[in-house]
């Protein structure tokens, strides 16, 4: 397989910015700390994009390297009382590895039941949560009752909820 170029891995870094932070603030206690093991780990994965095959995973990459940032930061302060030993740091960034996972998983079954949505109701949902609307503003943009559209947000959301949890079941994947 082919390395990707410097603007793939860019947007791959990028792409998975939120996720990364989450498995590095899962070990460390203090923001500024999972700050800089951040910015620390953005510097290798750009150091050793070389090393990166394209099409393979790159969170899985990409986690390996945050996950052994934030021990090797967390073994800077092994002599503080407050440090959690390595066993268990190591079974915290396994669980919030498998919990990311798992949200993953529901992210990609939301946007196909948003995609299956009809276009009225995927409209009400774009407006409300996507462009982050209150219900009165969105009365007015569409020309229906407050409560009409209370109603109808309440019964795509049930919709859309029972969509995720079919669409999980039906590939074996954690609800």
């Amino acid at each position: 397989m082919q390395n990707p170029n410097p603007s793939e891995i860019v947007g791959l870094i990028a792409r998975h910015q939120a996720r990364l932070r989450g498995l590095v603030r899962c070990l460390l206690v203090r923001s500024s700390d999972v700050e800089d093991v951040l910015q620390e780990v953005n510097a290798v994965l750009w150091e050793k994009a070389n090393e990166f095959q394209g099409g393979t995973d790159f969170w899985a990459w990409a986690s390996q390297i945050a996950r052994f940032k934030a021990l090797n930061h967390i073994r800077k302060y092994s002599r503080d009382r407050l440090v959690f030993d390595d066993k268990l740091l190591s079974e915290l960034a396994d669980l919030a590895h498998e919990r990311l996972s798992q949200l993953d998983h529901r992210r990609e079954a939301l946007e196909g039941c948003l995609n299956e949505l009809p276009p009225p109701q995927r409209q009400l949902i774009d407006l409300r949560y996507a462009g982050g609307h209150a219900i009165e503003a969105i009365s007015e943009i569409i020309g229906r009752p407050q409560a009409s559209i209370r109603q109808t947000l309440y019964r795509v959301r049930q919709a859309l909820m029972a969509c995720i949890e079919s669409k999980l079941q039906s590939e074996g994947g954690a609800s």
